[in-house]
């Protein structure tokens, strides 16, 4: 079994690089669920990591709050103090997706980014979050889908080691192809009005996406499509862009 610093949530996860997921913002990453939010709601952050993301949330929501939940509860205190440091209204905790320490109808709405690409149960945890929504909330979740990776330049060797950290991920448990499968997976699981969208993040720093790849290959003794990696991002305009899937849907209110 292979190793990556991405939260699987099978259970046995390993910590996320927190360098790259920590310069994701709501702005820049929950921008298709923000109009989905309104103030005075209560919101659930699944998958939060170091809770960028979260504390964009609670802003749009005052007075109301968001909790982050986490597998891995290393970043979660740090979290918890930015949130303190902000008075906004956000508790981040460690709980598990499969088993959520709440009680039926509590949120109004909940939010996922780049969690359920590394479930191994994707409908159980969407059984669970409604369970925990009450009748007529909304459920946003985005993740990527490696289906539209757009790497330049591209040449055979960079094609080779993009499909070496690839195959860490799909070995590791993960779906590669799992943004273009939120929406069929919210429908199997009794959401209505689903509505897919995509976009495209475009790294603005390629040393910085190719050193969170590297690092992972090189785990795995991968070490020759690492330094592949390493050295593409060196090249004069390199371009790294990630497609990304999301999908939002609702409770039923019956």
């Amino acid at each position: 079994m292979k190793t990556l610093s991405l939260p699987d949530l099978t259970p046995a996860a390993a910590s996320p690089g927190t360098g790259l997921m920590a310069r994701r913002s709501a702005g820049t990453h929950a921008a298709f669920a923000l109009p989905l939010l309104r103030p005075g709601m209560r919101i659930l952050d699944c998958g939060c990591g170091p809770g960028s993301i979260t504390l964009g949330l609670a802003e749009r929501v005052r007075p109301g709050g968001v909790i982050g939940i986490d597998y891995q509860g290393a970043q979660l205190q740090q979290a918890n103090e930015k949130a303190a440091e902000r008075s906004l209204n956000a508790a981040f905790i460690q709980a598990n997706v499969y088993e959520l320490p709440f009680g039926a109808a509590e949120f109004d709405g909940v939010f996922s980014h780049a969690l359920f690409e590394h479930l191994a149960r994707p409908t159980a945890a969407l059984m669970e979050l409604r369970r925990v929504m009450k009748p007529g909330a909304f459920i946003a979740l985005r993740s990527p889908d490696w289906g539209g990776f757009v790497l330049d330049p591209w040449d055979e060797d960079v094609s080779a080691a993009i499909q070496a950290y690839r195959d860490l991920q799909i070995e590791s448990g993960s779906d590669v192809l799992a943004g273009r499968k939120l929406g069929t997976w919210l429908r199997a699981t009794g959401f209505h009005h689903v509505t897919p969208s995509a976009s495209y993040e475009i790294y603005p720093s390629t040393r910085l996406i190719a050193d969170h790849l590297a690092r992972q290959l090189e785990q795995n003794d991968q070490e020759a499509a690492a330094f592949i990696l390493r050295e593409w991002a060196e090249t004069p305009g390199a371009m790294f862009a990630q497609s990304w899937f999301e999908a939002v849907g609702w409770k039923p209110w019956m």
